[in-house]
């Protein structure tokens, strides 16, 4: 996590005296499986219940392909059409929609099984420092009939366009590259891979993307083919790079592609797990720096797996305590793999069949030591053994789990996906010990994702059904925080959508004068008319408790200072006043405090607003 973000155990004693005992954590899944190493495990949902049916969302007009996010009261999803919302996570309802582009029709692609056209496809990422939620939008020149990958940053409050960026790889073909893979963060970067469509039937170079979250110039690293190969090397399973402790990404390709009638006899970094450093591997032209990573592992049946599309790369790395990450692919065996000797030792410390039928794809799962792992032949328990660097099988899930897993509510949640086909109607919480589902509930409509997995928080449970969202409380719900954001209910067959508070923040970079006074500068919107309402100031953290993969991050919103105003018209400004304990937390932060600016005023939504104190 970043500096500015992060409080430590070391830090509990100033938490005692700011953090009132009213303030809760919010509901937070940010990114795919919730954090960097990709764990799937939801340590919020402490109060199982059973599984209720919340809501489902409206159609939002296209498949949705990536899973849902969730910070705070928000759900967050992106179509196929290149279409943004963010929902509400009690309701459902609607809050903002956001297009970030005209999406590629299927038909201009050379082959592919994404349709009506490919938008936005990988699950995206939420970045907490910059309030931002990034996506990767594959967008369509209708006069020039030529394709671009462009990383997008919205506001999370309003969807306002933050970021915007072209991520293609240098000479790559951009109607040959299929953004599948989630996107991850790491030290101010978003990190994701390129792959090819369904059915490899153009040249591509499967490749990793660092590109700055402020917008700066993306880097690469690219798979460089050996002949006879001149393609391939895909980075495609949906759980995208993980990101371990140190910063390190750990990608998975897949297999070159050489000519008919010829084989791939010479090891190039395809069907194998890279260990990329950002300083040392990222490029801006990969083609012209073809060097080798910063560590690798080399399945020792790699030519059998490169010569029949036996994809290394259909899952994802899972990352486990001890310091070794899990990897398995199409031919259903797993690896564990030490994370610090890759770049010497390219071999496995254990490995063992876990799969049978077409093997894992998607992405994995750990918690309490297990791990729960995507099978096509249904969901695989393993029994981690950190210190012996093993691990052994404990069951088998029912046969048409095939979704990837995730852990909430004391229970594993997997989706019957309708296999490779998509279509599934099935929704599995299953005992940790044994398999044997405890619910089965039906989807209100079927998934299209072949690799549909769901996410977790609030005590809910949130699926990509088809075209909508759906959610199910599987939880009792966390107490409501100190100014936690409110809505309006709409009146009962009313279609009207209640809008933000009128009220604007004209500017969000802060300053406390050493008495603790902070000057804001505010605009009432309405004309004719005036504003009233309330002001809040809050300041954003995440409380790190436990260690290594047992770590668990809260986002906690510590209220610093609140004030009413009005009524107000045109540009105005407002004073308020930081206590001691507000002012310490400040000089701890080295004067650089995230902080969550919320106006609220009756009859509206509550704004908010992402800003820096200093």
């Amino acid at each position: 996590m970043r500096a500015t973000l992060c409080v430590t155990v070391v830090f509990a004693f100033l938490l005692a005296g700011v953090l009132s005992p009213a303030a809760q954590a919010e509901p937070m899944w940010t990114t795919y499986h919730r954090d960097a190493q990709r764990s799937g495990y939801d340590p919020e949902a402490t109060q199982p219940i059973e599984p209720q049916l919340a809501w489902q969302s409206v159609d939002l007009g296209a498949p949705i392909w990536s899973q849902p996010l969730v910070l705070g009261d928000l759900v967050y999803v992106a179509t196929v059409a290149d279409e943004v919302y963010a929902l509400e996570a009690s309701t459902g309802k609607v809050v903002w929609q956001k297009s970030v582009g005209t999406p590629v029709p299927s038909d201009e692609l050379p082959c592919g099984d994404i349709e009506p056209t490919v938008g936005v496809v990988g699950t995206p990422v939420i970045d907490l420092e910059l309030g931002a939620f990034f996506v990767v939008a594959d967008r369509w020149n209708q006069i020039t009939k030529e394709a671009e990958h462009r990383l997008v940053g919205l506001s999370l409050a309003s969807g306002e366009e933050m970021v915007s960026t072209n991520v293609d790889p240098p000479g790559a073909d951009p109607k040959a590259l299929l953004q599948r893979t989630a996107l991850n963060l790491d030290k101010g970067e978003v990190i994701f891979g390129y792959g090819g469509n369904d059915g490899d039937c153009s040249d591509y170079q499967g490749a990793v993307v660092a590109a700055p979250a402020n917008g700066g110039t993306p880097r690469f690293w690219q798979y460089q083919p050996a002949l006879p190969s001149l393609s391939g090397g895909a980075v495609w399973a949906p759980a995208g790079p993980a990101v371990g402790e140190e910063g390190d990404v750990y990608a998975t390709t897949g297999n070159p592609d050489p000519p008919d009638g010829k084989r791939a006899t010479e090891f190039d970094y395809s069907d194998s797990v890279v260990k990329l450093d950002l300083a040392q591997d990222f490029v801006a032209r990969p083609a012209s720096e073809p060097t080798s990573p910063f560590g690798w592992f080399e399945p020792p049946n790699w030519e059998e797996e490169s010569n029949n599309d036996l994809d290394l790369s259909s899952a994802a790395a899972e990352l486990l305590p001890g310091g070794l990450l899990f990897q398995a692919g199409k031919d259903g065996v797993g690896y564990l793999i030490d994370e610090a000797t890759m770049n010497s030792d390219h071999t496995a410390v254990f490995k063992a069949q876990v799969c049978k039928g077409d093997g894992s794809f998607g992405g994995d799962a750990f918690a309490g030591g297990i791990l729960y792992i995507a099978c096509t032949n249904g969901t695989q328990a393993l029994a981690y053994n950190e210190t012996a660097r093993t691990f052994t099988a404990l069951w088998q899930g029912p046969a048409d789990a095939f979704g990837p897993p995730i852990v909430s509510a004391g229970l594993v949640w997997t989706v019957a996906t309708g296999a490779f086909k998509g279509g599934g109607t099935k929704l599995y919480g299953l005992e940790p010990a044994t398999g044997t589902p405890r619910y089965t509930e039906t989807l209100p409509s079927p998934v299209i994702d072949h690799f549909a997995s769901p996410s977790a928080a609030g005590g809910r449970l949130f699926v990509a059904s088809g075209s909508s969202v759906t959610a199910y409380q599987v939880a009792q719900l966390p107490p409501t925080s100190s100014g936690s954001t409110s809505t309006t209910s709409t009146p009962t067959g009313s279609n009207t959508v209640k809008v933000e508070a009128p009220t604007l923040l004209v500017r969000t970079r802060l300053r406390a004068s050493r008495a603790g006074i902070v000057h804001l500068a505010l605009r009432c919107t309405i004309k004719p008319g005036s504003c009233k309402g309330a002001i809040a100031i809050r300041a954003i953290l995440i409380v790190k408790r436990g260690s290594g993969h047992h770590r668990v991050f809260r986002t906690v919103l510590i209220l610093l200072a609140g004030e009413s105003f009005g009524p107000k018209k045109g540009d105005f400004s407002l004073t308020m006043h930081l206590d001691r304990h507000a002012m310490t937390l400040l000089r701890h932060h080295h004067d650089h405090l995230n902080v969550q600016v919320r106006i609220s005023a009756p009859g509206y939504l509550a704004r908010q607003v992402q800003a820096v104190l200093r």
